[in-house]
């Protein structure tokens, strides 16, 4: 584990591609993966929902009519592809076998007057959607649940829910939900996915009173942190456990990587509990506490009954808590930022190319997964990125991409891509950009000496205005300069030896190339197996240059797994190191000479 400021970092992206929950009451769409279209790009305005308010024919009076016990009872989740654990209809609170030496279960709980069942109808469906809890607020008629768990028609809350009592012998009656806020930036997966709760406003009962004073309320309050020790208190419904009562479980939380989310491991939160609240200084005996967070997040909440996630509360809860208590017409919010992700996602990419692929100036940065997927993220010219894109959907045929370059090969002042692939054949793509890879053209056959070529890095090592000279370091340590490489190919009377076959040199780890010393004929900078970083500098046909180590941490370098080096800053000079370690973690070094540059962190590593 590399021991830089970021290996301490704490992620906060997204990318991770988890299972669909079982604690959600629909289906939550396939997570994206790392090349999904940025939906908050560049210019996009601020993000707006307005809740419903369901008008003055939905009374607590209505809601005692239309909820009968037959109702409550026959309501059931909309169809879900869960997890087969979620699926099969408890006889108990045991946690899968896999669980059941390490984590706890949730028991059968008699219930409390602050938690309670949320009833909803959608498109003639009659569901038990999700768990809901009273929280303090001035008017004291605010509920908490999870953001996906509405809104819906004939939404209800019935609390302290008992099985096969009509609604108007609830014990704390049942109380018609008038409007639902939710963060409009929420999604299933990704960053929105930590904005997964929701609050509600109910009306007054037959009586007029508020529903805070019938039943009390919880606290909200901030998340202390990734490890505590909450109570969880949910509804599963009646489809996973017969027994249609309400569970509780007391753990101890960790973080999801990657996500500013709690995990727990607890058996028996079947689907009906998203929206249930975690609490601190649960006083049974008024059934209150502090509530940390709610079921809810990636994919709904979690990827089994047996594992639930909730949302760290921070400042983004407290704000939608003010929009529900003032009642707002319309929730408003700026988009969420891009962000390239997490160290879970980049542990994943298994090839980078740095070059203007989108004709602005600026560096961008290509990326090979290993699933075969493709993307390019659009470079901001300041060190970061603004936007990304999928060129390619996971795929077989280009997890045989051996190794790649981005370069100016047609004399566009774009980049194009350079691939040689596993069996040999090696294709220029001349027209990358964010709409995709544009026309492919063969420069070497399948089964060509091309085979052999280990790494292959471009630029302006003849010193002419275009990077469209490759370096090559081949299997057996030779290094060859190739010249002016276009769509003709690579033809002899343009290869210069820099290197006889040499040890040293087939045990060469990784090499990028870039204008790091300013003279305009560029620079190679190689990766040894050991750590070492030399500097080769202006490469020519002339020669490999002047050797330079750069100082720094060998031990630390062993963890480099991916180079590349373009234009990313301000200064237009290709000098710009990005480096993608063994934990995920990708950092830039801005202005790198024969030192290293500034360093940046653009990814955080993986959460240990």
């Amino acid at each position: 584990m590399r021991t830089s400021r970021w290996s301490r970092a704490i992620a906060v992206g997204a990318g991770v591609v988890l299972a669909v929950s079982a604690h959600t009451a629909s289906a939550a769409p396939p997570p994206p993966g790392p090349g999904t279209a940025d939906p908050h790009g560049p210019g996009r305005g601020a993000e707006t929902s307005a809740p419903a308010r369901s008008g003055s024919g939905w009374t607590a009076e209505d809601a005692e009519e239309f909820w009968t016990s037959r109702r409550m009872e026959s309501a059931t989740p909309p169809p879900s592809p869960g997890p087969p654990d979620s699926a099969t209809p408890a006889t108990g609170s045991a946690a899968p076998r896999a669980l059941a030496s390490r984590a706890p279960s949730a028991t059968y709980y008699k219930g409390t007057k602050t938690v309670g069942v949320l009833y909803y109808v959608d498109s003639g469906l009659k569901a038990h959607s999700c768990t809901a809890s009273v929280v303090h607020s001035p008017r004291g008629n605010l509920i908490l649940t999870a953001g996906h768990c509405g809104p819906g028609r004939k939404h209800a809350f019935v609390p302290r829910y008992r099985t096969g009592t009509p609604a108007a012998s609830q014990p704390y009656g049942i109380w018609a939900v008038d409007r639902f806020f939710k963060d409009p930036r929420h999604t299933a997966t990704g960053p929105g996915s930590d904005l997964d709760f929701g609050f509600a406003t109910v009306k007054p009962d037959r009586t007029g009173r508020q529903l805070e004073q019938v039943t009390g309320a919880n606290t909200l309050a901030r998340t202390p942190g990734y490890r505590v020790r909450a109570t969880v208190i949910g509804y599963p419904k009646a489809r996973y456990d017969a027994k249609d009562q309400a569970v509780m479980c007391r753990a101890g939380t960790t973080r999801l990587p990657g996500y500013r989310q709690l995990r727990m491991e607890c058996g028996g939160l079947h689907g009906g509990t998203s929206g249930g609240p975690w609490l601190l200084d649960f006083d049974e005996r008024t059934g209150t506490g502090r509530v940390v967070g709610n079921i809810g997040g990636v994919g709904g909440g979690g990827p089994s009954s047996a594992v639930s996630y909730a949302p760290l509360y921070d400042d983004e809860v407290f704000k939608l808590y003010d929009d529900a208590v003032h009642d707002v017409a319309t929730v408003v919010r700026p988009p969420l930022p891009y962000t390239l992700g997490t160290g879970e996602t980049w542990q994943r990419a298994r090839q980078l190319a740095s070059g203007d692929y989108t004709g602005d100036g600026r560096a961008d940065l290509l990326v090979v997964w290993n699933s075969g997927e493709v993307t390019l993220h659009t470079g901001d010219g300041k060190g970061g990125f603004t936007g990304g894109r999928r060129l390619k959907a996971p795929n077989g045929t280009w997890k045989h991409a051996t190794t790649l370059t981005g370069g100016d090969f047609t004399g566009t002042g774009r980049a194009g891509l350079l691939v040689r692939w596993s069996d040999g054949e090696v294709t220029l793509y001349r027209d990358v950009s964010a709409a995709g890879l544009g026309r492919e053209t063969r420069l070497a056959k399948a089964g060509s000496v091309w085979k052999h070529a280990a790494q292959i890095t471009a630029g302006r090592f003849t010193g002419n205005a275009r990077a469209d000279d490759v370096v090559v370091r081949w299997s057996d340590g030779e290094v060859t300069l190739h010249r002016d490489v276009d769509g003709g190919g690579f033809p002899e009377a343009k290869e210069t030896r820099l290197k006889k076959p040499s040890a040293t040199w087939k045990r060469t780890t990784l090499l990028t190339s870039g204008d790091f010393t300013g003279s305009g004929r560029w620079d190679l900078l190689v990766r040894r197996p050991d750590g070492r970083r030399t500097l080769h500098q202006d490469v020519g046909t002339g020669g490999l240059g002047r050797a330079t180590r750069l100082p720094g941490s060998d031990a630390l370098w062993k963890h480099a797994a991916v180079m590349t080096a373009g234009a990313h800053t301000a200064g237009g000079r290709a000098d710009d190191l990005i480096v993608r370690w063994s934990d995920g973690g990708v950092t830039l070094y801005a202005d790198t000479t024969t030192r290293l540059g500034a360093e940046r962190g653009l990814v955080p590593p993986k959460a240990t």
